[in-house]
């Protein structure tokens, strides 16, 4: 599987779209590797009409176009993530009148960092059922 990402920085409005196609692996890779604390920490010392976005990485895999979001909010040594799952959803046209069309909906739940990577691996793995029971658990 192959994914396109962007990256959300705190101090800069404009969303970033790297050009690189990564791998389930490189996917991974990228979100242990990202500096969270770092830029949460850069968060503290901004002002906050400065700030743009709370840093994030959202990936979209390629061919069948879900995606999945992560942003950090919280203490530097103590966040969590938003997590932003977009997938088809059916949803009726004129009342169900004109039967049904597939749309694209995010649905959006805060989790704990270790359980935001297991959704992930969920993501990462196309176990989109048990992402979409986890995001639906209240």
């Amino acid at each position: 599987m192959k994914f396109k990402y962007s990256i959300c920085h705190p101090d800069n409005h404009v969303i970033e779209y790297p050009n690189e196609i990564l791998s389930v692996e490189q996917v991974k890779e990228t979100v242990l590797n990202y500096p969270w604390k770092s830029q949460l920490q850069k968060m503290k010392t901004m002002n906050l009409d400065k700030i743009h976005y709370n840093p994030s990485l959202d990936f979209k895999n390629q061919k069948d176009n879900y995606s999945f979001c992560l942003t950090a909010e919280g203490e530097p040594e103590d966040y969590s993530f938003s997590v932003w799952y977009n997938r088809p959803v059916m949803k009726k046209v004129l009342f169900g009148l004109m039967g049904e069309k597939e749309k694209f909906q995010v649905i959006d739940k805060w989790f704990t960092r270790e359980d935001s990577f297991k959704l992930l691996n969920k993501f990462l793995e196309k176990d989109y059922q048990a992402i979409e029971n986890d995001m639906s658990k209240p």
